[in-house]
């Protein structure tokens, strides 16, 4: 029975193969492939599909987004959607029109009309915001930039600045006085060395030139605090890269 199995296995594998009479061999193709192929509509045929699921649409526009932006149709709806600068153009560059491509009574849309469809949004932040990063943010890349140029070669790549604390003036204070509490990780204790410096003349230099840029950027008098900590390999850790915001 085993045998009988073994060619009945065997005769089904000859039966699937098809020979061209040079010798050359040629399989049947797959299920999932003969299901693809059966899938493949023509370019009028899809457009005249989605005219009826959106018979109200302006325009059906034809596209192989695989082409990237040199498809003209991706360019004709780019255009379109920009409201210009010549939206009738770049409709002429895909060629004929197709019936069902336009609406009823629409042969070729306008500059005008392309840029009603898509009226102008209110902004999204008022005229004086610059930014929509807050403090914190900035106070890491200016302490960030502080170690590259006082360490220049030396500085560890692997170097991440996390703010623990930041604590702004209270009314009751008798000083404004932004507090601030940073730590720089690295990798190895080796990079703690050289970040640190000798007696720790490094941290103390960074420490200095990062307050005062902190204090022209904050208009604030500053106390920084810096602690260099040793996260082994924190780069290779998936949550660690999460939290210091690498990954999402």
């Amino acid at each position: 029975q085993e045998r009988e199995a073994k060619r009945a296995q065997r005769a089904q594998k000859r039966a699937q193969t098809a020979s061209d009479g040079d010798g050359k061999n040629y399989s049947s193709p797959p299920k999932d492939q003969k299901k693809e192929e059966e899938e493949i509509i023509s370019i009028p045929l899809a457009v005249h599909k989605w005219r009826n699921i959106l018979p109200t649409a302006l325009a059906i526009v034809p596209l192989q987004a695989s082409k990237g932006s040199q498809d003209p149709g991706v360019q004709a709806l780019r255009t379109l959607l920009l409201g210009g600068p010549d939206v009738p153009s770049s409709f002429r560059n895909l060629g004929r029109p197709i019936q069902g491509m336009f609406s009823p009574g629409v042969q070729f849309i306008q500059n005008e009309e392309a840029k009603s469809l898509l009226p102008p949004c209110p902004p999204l932040y008022s005229g004086d915001e610059l930014t929509d990063r807050n403090e914190r943010f900035f106070t890491c890349e200016i302490i960030r930039a502080t170690l590259f140029n006082n360490l220049g070669k030396e500085l560890p790549y692997c170097c991440d600045v996390r703010i623990e604390s930041f604590r702004e003036p209270r009314p009751s204070d008798k000083q404004e006085i932004v507090r601030i509490s940073a730590a720089i990780f690295v990798e190895r204790d080796s990079q703690k060395g050289i970040v640190v410096g000798k007696g720790g003349a490094k941290i103390r230099s960074v420490g200095i030139d990062a307050r005062k840029e902190l204090e022209d950027f904050l208009q604030m008098k500053v106390h920084l605090e810096l602690n260099v900590k040793v996260d082994k390999n924190w780069r290779r850790d998936e949550k660690k890269l999460k939290e210091y915001g690498y990954l999402k």
